[in-house]
């Protein structure tokens, strides 16, 4: 038989004596406490379940009408919660209508195979944002959960949009986009596409920042399903009737459909593929000349005077006929987008923004791509919004949430009244938390007495 609230209360207070009188710093006894203090926890919920059950039990007039006949007592059920194992007796019914129902279950929300509660399940999701599925196991669950079920629960989740504010007006916007490269199960490479909004680059002491910076990040959707939904996001957060915007990017062509939806848009040629190329193109020269060229390069492509940069890439393949190729690669690639580049020159502000790989790098592949791993498509397609956003919610389907019936309701309010109440009986004559440092020590002096005496 279940031990009572008093037993547990009773048993709880003894075992933490006997685990703050063992150690003698705070390193010998935390751990131990925290343990009993779940463990009461969890046997508290487990214990407030049952009255549940019980109170649905006893209303046998209610239970008639609404047609649900006892079938089985005292069945066990398990699951895992944020304070370990929750363990619990229910009653099986029988439907006159047909079927069978834990009522108790039904009324406490609890699905018929869910083995980790919804809270647990969150904990779970929002760890494997930075970690692997064991290791989140291991964080939040003490190594109880498998790596199946985390995946599982991420399958379960989705990202979740912050609550709508009123539109504001900005001067500038800031469009970063650009996609971590991921293995899929089977060897395959493919993509998840980044895109990150802000208002510029703000600065903190000596640390610079992007200003209200939201992400979005979906896999499997084309490109203008992409850039549809962000800029559903942006409306939903700005007017933009006077702002101008600066696209960032490598010039990919899933980005170049931004303009599509974004037509004002400017494009900019984020900094780090610009540099990439320009070393590219001057890669094997001495120090000196390499800075030389570097120089000419930069400054052919901010004046957008392609007759010199033209010049300047035959004189690279001239002294270097063995690298023609790379190089005149590389000078393509920068001549293509040389009016993004030369806007940084013409328009300052086209410099306050430009941070596509750090994103990257932060948001996706720190998790997606930075440790040899692959994925499956469908888990990538619930994890990518979910890395872009900061609050996450479980999916559920009609018969997750099944609508209580006044049997139900009744009952559920009555177990709440009727546990309150054995809670205030079994701590009738208890001193307040407050007073027990001054209660006097009469009679046998117990370890009890002797320990709260110590602690105040």
């Amino acid at each position: 038989m279940k031990e009572s609230i008093t037993e547990v209360a009773v048993t709880f207070i003894n075992n933490m004596i006997k685990i703050l009188t063992i150690g003698e710093n705070i390193g010998d006894f935390e751990v131990s406490a925290l343990r009993e203090v779940k463990d009461c926890a969890a046997k508290m919920i487990g214990l407030r379940m049952e009255s549940v059950d019980k109170a649905i039990v006893s209303n046998k007039a209610a239970r008639r009408e609404s047609g649900y006949i006892i079938e089985r007592r005292n069945d066990k059920r398990s699951f895992q919660s944020l304070v370990g194992e929750i363990s619990y007796e229910r009653t099986y019914f029988a439907k006159v209508s047909g079927g069978y129902e834990y009522l108790a279950d039904t009324a406490l929300g609890i699905t018929e195979r869910s083995r980790v509660s919804d809270n647990l399940s969150l904990s779970l999701v929002q760890a494997s944002k930075d970690m692997s599925y064991w290791k989140a196991s291991c964080y939040i669950a003490d190594g109880e959960i498998s790596r199946q079920t985390v995946m599982g629960r991420i399958r379960q989740s989705c990202g979740v949009k912050n609550p709508a504010k009123e539109r504001r007006c900005v001067p500038e916007l800031h469009i970063d986009a650009d996609e971590a490269h991921i293995k899929l199960i089977g060897g395959k490479k493919s993509e998840v596409p980044l895109i990150s909004v802000y208002e510029g680059i703000g600065v903190k002491g000596k640390r610079t920042f992007c200003m209200n910076v939201f992400h979005i990040s979906e896999y499997g959707k084309t490109p203008d399903e992409l850039w549809e939904q962000a800029l559903t996001e942006i409306e939903r957060r700005y007017d933009l009737t006077n702002t101008r915007i600066y696209l960032h990017g490598d010039g990919a062509d899933w980005i170049q459909t931004g303009f599509e939806w974004l037509p004002q848009a400017i494009f900019v040629l984020d900094k780090y593929h610009k540099n990439k190329a320009i070393k590219l193109m001057t890669a094997g020269l001495d120090k000196e000349r390499r800075k030389q060229f570097d120089a000419a390069i930069r400054e052919a492509l901010a004046e957008e005077n392609l007759k010199l940069f033209d010049e300047l890439t035959l004189a690279l393949c001239f002294e270097h006929p063995d690298r023609e190729e790379k190089i005149q690669d590389s000078a393509g690639y920068l001549k293509n987008f040389v009016d993004g580049i030369s806007i940084c020159k013409k328009d300052p502000c086209a410099n306050n923004g430009g941070c596509t790989e750090p994103h990257v790098s932060h948001i996706l592949s720190a998790r997606l791509s930075t440790r040899p791993m692959t994925w499956s498509k469908q888990t990538l397609t619930q994890l990518a919004p979910i890395l872009a956003t900061k609050q996450i919610a479980l999916l559920r389907t009609q018969q997750d949430k099944p609508g209580l019936s006044k049997l139900l309701v009744k009952t559920a309010a009555q177990a709440n009244k009727n546990f309150k109440k054995n809670v205030q009986k079994w701590a009738v004559g208890l001193p307040h938390p407050d007073a027990i440092g001054a209660l006097p020590i009469t009679g046998k002096r117990t370890g009890t007495q002797v320990l709260l005496k110590l602690y105040t």
